[in-house]
């Protein structure tokens, strides 16, 4: 049996290196550090919104699947959903922010607090894998 922290690592780790093969590592392992500290200014739900829409294609209105912000989104509601704590359908990514309005106070802090703990362990995994490839490239 796996601890939840356990669980956390190997979903980070399978995020992030999905996402390193999308995006430039190293600016993406930068962008993902600074997650934390959005959160803790701005609450969960504003920065799960403002991931979205810095994601979101104006031209015709899709969200670009496979930049950083949507990557970084698609992480976090991912996380959050495979916890039980929110719904994410990558189809309808607007019903979790949705979603996030709707919880009283206390569950939208566990939320905020769980979110925290896996960004923990993303942030960590981003940059193993900038290591990585800049220890493969020397």
């Amino acid at each position: 049996m796996k601890t939840v922290s356990q669980e956390r690592a190997g979903f980070a780790y399978d995020k992030a290196a999905k996402a390193v093969k999308k995006v430039d590592a190293r600016d993406f392992s930068s962008f993902v550090a600074g997650l934390p500290a959005m959160i803790l200014q701005n609450g969960l739900g504003h920065t799960l919104c403002f991931l979205l829409a810095k994601a979101a294609d104006q031209n015709n209105g899709k969200y670009k699947r496979d930049e950083k912000h949507y990557l970084a989104f698609e992480a976090v509601a991912g996380w959050l959903s495979e916890r039980k704590m929110l719904r994410f359908d990558s189809s309808k990514p607007t019903d979790l922010i949705n979603e996030i309005c709707r919880k009283n106070s206390s569950e939208l802090m566990a939320m905020q607090e769980e979110a925290l703990r896996f960004l923990e362990w993303f942030k960590v995994m981003s940059k193993m894998f900038v290591e990585e490839r800049e220890n493969a490239e020397a």
